[in-house]
């Protein structure tokens, strides 16, 4: 008989969970008391393993003047234009994202390219089959960070839970969306992680980028 048990036989997995298996020995050197029954439960077949729900709802419009201060907006009309009229240049969100499928786009170098002018860079990001992430959506990761970060459970937020799952690296670009700050420049918002908190930081597009691993953006398949 085999000492590994799999997970998949041993009950139906939850939406999206991938199997995993778990030998006697390893089961053993588990020192959680908890953990131990919530396996014994699985294996006698009187539990089920599902995944953490990773969704959220991007029900508040993203407001720079009021995250940010007085005289930053949208971006309003083409990248070559003055920031502040024409349609504001953003893509539409969804009522709802569900960050467990996320995908990760770096780079977007082409050829021999070792950097990429920011505005390239995001240019080539929205021209790519994934919809790029916007205000909505920067705005309901941010404030579920806050908000489990100020009851003591900053491991409970979605960033975390992606973090650790290494689903995302430790910056997070947002180009579904563009900002015009004070003196009219065109700015791509991010957030990071450093040290043991995340944060959120914008950058100039109007400038090149490097190879730089540690910089992606997120992005969620489209339906």
């Amino acid at each position: 008989m085999s000492n590994r048990y799999s997970v998949g036989q041993m009950n139906q997995l939850g939406d999206g969970l991938e199997a995993a298996d778990y030998s006697v020995n390893e089961v053993t050197k588990l020192r959680n008391p908890d953990l131990l029954m919530q396996i014994k439960l699985v294996l006698e077949g009187n539990a089920a393993i599902v995944r953490h729900c990773l969704k959220l709802a991007l029900d508040k419009p993203f407001n720079p003047t009021e995250f940010i201060g007085e005289e930053w907006t949208i971006w309003r009309g083409p990248s070559d234009g003055n920031g502040l009229e024409g349609k504001e240049d953003c893509v539409t969100e969804p009522e709802v994202v569900d960050f467990d499928e996320i995908l990760i786009e770096t780079y977007h170098l082409q050829g021999d390219e070792t950097s990429v002018h920011g505005e390239e860079k995001m240019k080539r990001a929205r021209a790519s089959k994934n919809r790029q992430l916007g205000g909505r959506a920067f705005l309901a990761l941010w404030n579920n960070w806050k908000a489990c970060k100020a009851v003591g459970k900053p491991e409970d937020s979605i960033l975390e839970k992606l973090r650790r799952a290494n689903k995302i690296g430790n910056i997070i670009y947002f180009f579904g969306f563009t900002l015009r700050d004070g003196i009219g420049s065109r700015v791509a918002l991010y957030l990071i992680f450093s040290g043991k908190c995340w944060g959120w930081v914008y950058d100039w597009l109007g400038k090149p980028w490097p190879d730089d691993i540690s910089t992606a953006c997120l992005s969620v398949v489209e339906d």
